[in-house]
């Protein structure tokens, strides 16, 4: 499993917003730095199994010492999804609101919709 460098910074209201300097278009954001971290994780795996499932190269993480950290931002490692278990594609029956509900929000919160998904489904599973 490859871990991935992270920028933690305090956006406005007070969110903490999560970008990857190596995976452009990939963010988050959480309420605290625990809930970022969260979010991070699986904002990365999505990100990265979307770019698998497009057949698009998957950049090589940097180390966290090669990068210049700009001030006010805190660097931290986030590891992404395990090597050998691929996603699986499913089909699904949803209602067309529901989804664009899922859409809208995933979007917000810079996930792809089957990270979204994902989230949700294990959230769902740790109350059970």
């Amino acid at each position: 499993m490859a871990v991935y460098p992270a920028y933690f910074e305090r956006g406005e209201g007070g969110h903490v917003v999560v970008s990857f300097p190596d995976l452009p278009g990939c963010f988050t954001q959480g309420d605290t730095e625990a809930e970022a971290m969260h979010m991070a994780i699986d904002a990365l795996s999505g990100h990265i199994h979307t770019l698998r499932e497009l057949d698009r190269e998957v950049p090589s993480p940097s180390a966290l010492s090669a990068l210049i950290v700009p001030p006010g931002i805190h660097a931290a490692l986030v590891p992404g999804p395990a090597e050998d278990t691929p996603p699986v594609r499913i089909n699904i029956s949803i209602s067309k609101q529901l989804l664009r509900d899922i859409d809208a929000t995933a979007k917000r919160e810079g996930l792809t919709r089957s990270g979204f998904l994902a989230a949700a489904a294990k959230e769902r599973l740790t109350r059970v």
